[in-house]
């Protein structure tokens, strides 16, 4: 298993390659143009949906803590970063055997929390170079949440020209701005087992805190409130949750939205943890 683990975490970070994605969450198929390109040591992802609304994504970057968008692809990037010795005492995984994707053969892999704050997954990972080409996202009594998958890769060396932006509609990003601090004067009091903070950012009203356990990722947003404001409520898309509360710290009001492919009941917990150093 460590094998295919250090073959994922290389094939993520290293390999250029594009194709077309079937994404399917909460009843919904979108398709999707995935194009993955390497330019000075940087990662350069263009995500395009070509059903529903225009819209594209342009992300710029060697980590995706701070994306709240891209591909399934970005969040495997984090297995290097956070290490695969963390990742593996927070998971099991197992080998459930071989299946064709893409029209390329795959081996499948389970991979099942031990504890009740995570989702499980199960990746279908490229035999010859490691590239999940499918996943899903599984909730703890067996139901998919959000499936991703290739019907089309080509892994030749992607062009400038390729990375460059289609739609009227886009959004570009780039993680590596502004992302890299740890400091915070919020804190959580409790965390689920593992997850570490990695990153902040200022924002115009307040900050955002993210947290990783390799695999798995949250973001805890902290914002000021007007005095007749109040924001509480919950919704869910696909596997991912937020979930949104308030906050008072002399006299002044906040509002904490912990968002995150995580379970709702987890997300609850969390927001209830935000307090001041």
């Amino acid at each position: 298993m460590r094998v295919w683990l250090e073959k994922l975490a290389e094939a993520v970070t290293s390999l250029e390659y594009s194709g077309l994605v079937a994404f399917e969450h909460q009843g919904m198929l979108e398709t999707l143009e995935v194009v993955h390109g390497l330019r000075s040591g940087e990662q350069v992802e263009r995500v395009r949906y070509l059903s529903g609304a225009p819209r594209e994504l342009v992300s710029r970057g060697h980590t995706a803590h701070c994306r709240r968008d891209g591909s399934p692809l970005s969040r495997a990037g984090l297995w290097t970063n956070m290490g695969q010795k963390n990742v593996q005492s927070l998971y099991h995984f197992l080998l459930r055997g071989t299946e064709r994707v893409a029209d390329r053969d795959t081996v499948v892999i389970e991979v099942r929390p031990r504890d009740i704050h995570r989702l499980g997954m199960v990746i279908s990972l490229d035999k010859q170079t490691g590239l999940p080409l499918k996943s899903m996202l599984v909730a703890s009594n067996g139901q998919v949440l959000e499936r991703y998958q290739f019907v089309q890769l080509n892994l030749k060396p992607v062009t400038d020209k390729a990375l460059q932006a289609r739609s009227e509609v886009v959004r570009e990003s780039d993680s590596a701005e502004g992302c890299g601090s740890t400091v915070s004067r919020w804190e959580l009091r409790w965390v689920p087992p593992g997850y570490k903070p990695v990153a902040t950012r200022e924002l115009a009203d307040g900050e955002m805190l993210v947290y990783s356990d390799g695999l798995s990722v949250f973001t805890v947003f902290v914002q000021s409130l007007g005095p007749e404001m109040r924001f509480t409520g919950r919704a869910v898309r696909g596997a991912t949750v937020a979930y949104m509360d308030g906050l008072e710290d002399k006299g002044e009001r906040y509002t904490v939205t912990v968002v995150g492919e995580i379970p709702e009941k987890t997300a609850q917990v969390l927001v209830r943890a935000v307090s001041v150093k």
